[in-house]
């Protein structure tokens, strides 16, 4: 008979839901750098790069701050 699996720790909830955020934000970001770029006239070819250099650099951005931040709490 097989023990029943430890409940996930609060900490891995909440990081989970903070990783959702940032990606949902990053996505809101590269979505709106997509259709600046479409209105100006831009082709497919240079719209969707600039898309994906946005998400990426939000989401590093946002990785950055929750890690700072994580660091921060951890020094006091």
């Amino acid at each position: 008979m097989t023990s029943p699996s430890p409940a996930p720790s609060p900490a891995s909830h909440t990081w989970a839901i903070w990783l959702l955020v940032m990606v949902l934000f990053s996505v809101v970001v590269a979505l709106v750098v997509i259709m600046l770029k479409e209105h100006s006239g831009s082709g497919l070819a240079d719209v969707v790069p600039s898309g994906e250099a946005a998400f990426g650099s939000t989401m590093a951005v946002c990785l950055g701050v929750v890690s700072g931040i994580r660091e921060l709490r951890s020094s006091r």
